[in-house]
């Protein structure tokens, strides 16, 4: 059966990627796979969809903008996404033949709330923040979508609380729900939105050949890059704008580790150079998007630091483990999953700079012994084995030859119109 993955971009971000990435992993193992998205390119597999000019849709998204200006900015910290906007994208899909529609990061006005709970072809939805449970926010710290927002912090209207109860009273029927990591599935199940829905655990697939590691004296030549000082590695996007992804405690952490190891260096991807004194060198590379220069970027840290608040698994920290890179990060959200031992890297408590601190240093003072070396073979193998995408593509289609009979089951016993 085809499967039509709905990702808004193509490339634009971790979900993106993720996205495109099963889709590639798909057609490898010679399923039926296509993409439908809103930016990137077009081809006989990839469908670029126009949203609908019309009346209805811009008085909508004027709506939404008035009340992200008002409210949101006020009352969700990070992005805000109240799916208030119709696309026509729901009338699309339903009026071509029978498929499996793949949902991942359908915000930014792809379609509607509305729109999601009137597709009518079967639909698995693969999560990449926790928005689809929640309110307006894409990322939650006070976890008030386990009562459905009932309490309000807020005098008058709570943005989060509408855009929940839209949600509750559209989504009457449960899609089947994947999820990356089991700290972001355990979330879904205590949801008071989807507790009782399905979900399974399946992780984010990536290339294993082409994400291996490159021989660390080459890496550091083509960036012109220390040979011999201690690197450690931080990056993403918006690295260090997006306060969820914790600069802020690595800078913290960094301070600490440069007293221990004074020859240490950084190396931080995803953001331009900005205004802050730092003790030790720091090579800012930019915003990379050649994934060839990304890997000797990966290839030639010793450490790979991922201090993110929340993460649903950590894509970044996925393509350094391929690289042979051990990853250091908090003990918090799908980390946990990406990080399961200490054979692979370390996992602080959250949020104590100075354990994150003592995770980055201890890897540094072992990266040429055998320990280090080894724990550079480990996380590679820990890498390939989990994430390939074979073996995640082969989970999937486990579970779309399951929905597809339930579909037909389901069909079956309706009566004729």
């Amino acid at each position: 059966m085809l499967v039509n993955h709905i990702s808004h971009s193509y490339s634009g971000g971790g979900a993106a990627i993720a996205a495109r990435r099963l889709h590639q992993a798909l057609l490898t193992t010679g399923a039926d796979s296509r993409m439908t998205i809103v930016k990137g390119p077009d081809d006989d597999r990839i469908t670029k969809f126009a949203p609908q000019k019309t009346l209805t849709r811009f008085c909508q998204r004027e709506c939404a903008r008035y009340l992200r200006k008002k409210y949101a900015r006020k009352q969700v910290k990070g992005l805000a996404s109240l799916g208030l906007a119709r696309s026509g994208l729901s009338a699309y899909l339903n009026s071509q033949p029978t498929q499996i529609i793949n949902l991942h990061w359908v915000n930014s006005d792809m379609i509607s709330i509305a729109e999601i709970g009137a597709l009518k072809h079967p639909v698995v939805w693969t999560f990449h923040d926790m928005w689809p449970f929640s309110g307006a926010e894409h990322v939650s710290e006070l976890d008030r979508w386990r009562d459905g927002y009932a309490s309000s912090d807020h005098n008058g209207f709570d943005v989060n609380r509408w855009v929940w109860k839209r949600k509750a009273s559209n989504w009457k029927k449960p899609f089947q729900i994947v999820c990356p990591s089991n700290w972001l599935a355990d979330c879904v199940r205590h949801s008071a939105l989807m507790r009782d829905w399905p979900v399974t655990v399946i992780p984010n697939a990536i290339d294993t050949e082409f994400w291996a590691p490159v021989a660390k004296a080459e890496a550091r030549a083509y960036l012109s890059l220390p040979q011999d000082a201690p690197l450690v590695l931080f990056g993403a996007v918006q690295a260090t704008a997006d306060s969820n992804k914790g600069f802020t405690h690595l800078v913290e952490a960094m301070r600490r580790v440069h007293v221990d190891i004074p020859d240490v260096q950084a190396v931080v991807f995803g953001s331009d150079k900005i205004d802050v004194e730092f003790p030790y060198p720091v090579h800012f590379m930019g915003r990379i998007r050649d994934n060839r220069l990304l890997k000797r970027i990966y290839s030639a840290a010793d450490v790979f630091v991922l201090p993110s608040r929340r993460e649903v698994l950590g894509y970044t920290g996925v393509e350094a483990m391929c690289c042979g890179v051990p990853v250091v990060g908090f003990r918090t959200s799908g980390l946990s999953d990406l990080v399961p031992n200490q054979s692979l890297g370390y996992l602080a408590q959250p949020f104590e700079a100075e354990d994150l601190a003592q995770g980055i240093a201890s890897i540094l003072r072992n990266r040429e012994t055998g320990a280090g070396r080894n724990m550079s073979y480990t996380a590679r193998q820990h890498a390939a084995n989990r994430f390939a995408e074979v073996a995640v593509a082969d989970q999937y289609q486990i579970l779309y030859e399951k929905i597809a009979v339930e579909a037909d089951a389901d069909s079956s016993t309706k009566p004729a119109q």
